[in-house]
């Protein structure tokens, strides 16, 4: 049996976005399960700031890494318990702004407002509710590392780019792993990892894969497909 990953060597500079491009099961999300120690590297090992992170614990690790993903997981507790999850000492002022990033505002709205329990797994709310929440929580934690994978698929695709402009000043001082699943997140990066079967088979800039690498414009013309596909249903 193959490893899901192998042979991968990848460097994040401090403060850089790197954005992980590939087919579905190239290994794009198994990366980034790794990386926040859903899963433990079987080979090899994964370092922040030169640290293993199978030499921190979890809350050690979560101190300084953040997470947001597709599947947004939520808890049966108000939005500000759920938000402030990772900085429970966070400010109002630092709720708000992480809601706002998180084009969020919908809270408000709620019942009692930040203080509407949203229910065991985010049940009461939609989709994109709930990864905006995840987001905003996300965001709320202010972490020396952010890894997101995927966490605007629910979202139309103007709620996205709102969000994703708002996420540019998160990103501008903060090490971030990002899951690109739209030509529009890619556009988020300082680099860009290309994933093929596993393996990262090239590393650049956005420009410097597309006149370089066949694959990686093969991968960037189906996501604009898939966005454009999109698109028309929403319409």
């Amino acid at each position: 049996v193959r490893d899901l990953i192998d042979g991968v060597t990848l460097r994040i500079e401090p403060g850089e976005t790197m954005a992980l491009v590939g087919l579905t099961g190239s290994g794009k999300s198994t990366l980034t399960a790794l990386t926040t120690r859903l899963y433990d590297v079987t080979g090899g090992s994964i370092s922040v700031d030169g640290v293993d992170v199978r030499d921190l614990t979890l809350t050690e690790l979560r101190t300084h890494l953040a997470m947001a993903f597709e599947d947004a997981t939520l808890f049966s507790a108000s939005v500000r318990d759920n938000v402030l999850l990772g900085r429970p000492d966070a400010s109002e002022e630092d709720l708000a702004e992480a809601l706002d990033i998180a084009q969020a505002s919908f809270v408000y709205e709620l019942p009692a407002g930040l203080d509407t329990t949203v229910g065991e797994e985010g049940l009461s709310l939609s989709g994109g509710q709930r990864q905006r929440l995840a987001l905003a929580r996300a965001v709320a934690a202010r972490p020396s590392v952010l890894v997101l994978d995927d966490p605007l698929s629910a979202l139309d695709v103007d709620t996205e780019a709102l969000v994703e402009a708002a996420l540019r000043r998160v990103l501008a001082s903060t090490t971030a792993l990002i899951v690109a699943h739209r030509p529009s997140t890619v556009m988020l990066a300082d680099r860009v990892a290309l994933l093929e079967d596993g393996r990262v088979t090239a590393v650049g800039t956005h420009s410097e894969l597309l006149a370089t690498s066949e694959h990686y414009k093969f991968v960037i013309s189906s996501l604009e497909d898939e966005e454009k596909r999109e698109s028309q249903v929403q319409a």
